[in-house]
């Protein structure tokens, strides 16, 4: 059943009101953000298929060269051959490589050449690098929100801070409103509070008498027919479930559906549209919710971007970008196997060494160490 049976039609010439206006833009605005949710979702389930098969394996492949790297630079360290600086140098590779790789792959093994090299263990470097960042997510959210951190508040990751946060938003809010029921209420609040309490009724009133219509024509406890009754109790397992997501648009598109009748035929006065554009306009904007957090979900496995925007396409275009990010790895791959070699000869790792310079951040990719063309 296609959205245009839900859109208001001009009738003998009369131009449609502002009400009806906005209706079918509410209508076709969720028809368009319901597609795009299951489009998003069907192409994520086949990106992440497609990642675990073809990119999964060389990724791992990719670090475990590296791996190979670094312990390449760790045999290097103890020889007489080189200089007090220069095992300072191949000491932070091994530091700053270690790490990436630990956080990267969560290989454990490493944990032990980090601490070999590092002042501080990981273990030690991690809860104190959680700590401040702990710390410094605190001091944003109190000054953005105002919130004050308990100091037995565990906001460890980003689900804790959420949960945190949301149960101090609430009771900052309750706050709130105990202080203004202490106020003594003009006229014109009480009358204001009265109206929303009013119109939250007529709107839930709105999609309720369209269910309760549904319920009276297809319950199926009273039907003697076993086909039909299975027939209806499939059918009420729609209804109440699209009831109790408040979904207006399905309650609606489900009575056209099944009782033969068109938009026009629905009662569509006035007031009955304001109600139905607010949850329809509600719908809308839970809808959007959802897209978002469908591609924040697919933003973790493979970094910042999402997965989505990364990989998604129509077919054609998806196979080649996971074909591209799979012969990048290979050529990484390649190019870490030819640095293994290399840097294995002493005199090598001193060339590399000598343009070296001690820092705390490396490129995230892993790839290509040297300088282009370096031993190339």
């Amino acid at each position: 059943m296609s959205h245009q049976s839900l859109i208001l039609t001009q009738k003998a010439g009369k131009d449609l009101s502002k009400l009806q206006k906005q209706f079918n833009a509410n209508v076709k605005k969720i028809n368009e953000l319901k597609q795009q949710l299951k489009d998003d979702e069907a192409a994520l389930r086949l990106i992440v298929t497609k990642i675990q098969a073809e990119i999964i394996p060389v990724e791992q492949k990719h670090f475990e060269k590296i791996t190979e790297l670094v312990y390449v630079f760790d045999k290097h360290h103890d020889d007489s051959f080189f200089k007090k600086k220069e095992k300072a140098k191949i000491a932070d590779f091994i530091i700053n490589k270690s790490q990436e790789l630990i956080e990267g792959t969560g290989n454990e093994e490493l944990k032990a050449l980090y601490d070999k090299y590092a002042d501080e263990s990981f273990d030690e470097m991690n809860a104190e690098a959680e700590g401040l960042t702990a710390d410094l997510m605190k001091n944003m959210m109190s000054s953005m929100f105002g919130v004050e951190f308990d100091d037995d508040a565990d906001v460890s990751d980003p689900h804790k801070m959420q949960e945190y946060m949301a149960r101090k938003m609430e009771e900052k809010q309750a706050e709130v409103e105990a202080k203004k029921a202490k106020k003594k209420k003009t006229d014109k609040q009480i009358e204001k509070e009265e109206k929303i309490k009013e119109e939250a009724k007529n709107i839930s009133k709105a999609a309720r008498s369209i269910y309760t219509d549904l319920v009276k024509a297809f319950h199926p406890d009273r039907e003697r027919d076993e086909t039909e009754r299975d027939r209806k109790t499939e059918i009420m397992k729609r209804v109440t479930q699209a009831y109790e997501k408040d979904d207006l648009f399905e309650l609606l598109r489900l009575k056209i559906e099944l009782q033969g009748s068109d938009i026009e035929s629905l009662t569509m006065a006035d007031e009955q549209l304001k109600y139905y554009n607010k949850i329809l306009k509600e719908q809308v904007r839970e809808l959007e919710e959802a897209l978002w957090q469908l591609r924040m979900q697919g933003s973790g496995p493979m970094g910042g971007e999402d997965l989505l925007s990364r990989f998604g396409g129509d077919e054609k275009t998806m196979k080649a970008k996971i074909t591209r990010q799979v012969n990048k790895l290979k050529n990484n791959i390649k190019m870490v196997e030819q640095d293994i070699i290399a840097l294995g000869v002493k005199e090598n790792m001193r060339r590399f060494l000598k343009d070296y310079q001690i820092q705390s951040d490396f490129d995230d990719d892993f790839i290509n160490f040297l300088p282009p063309g370096f031993f190339r």
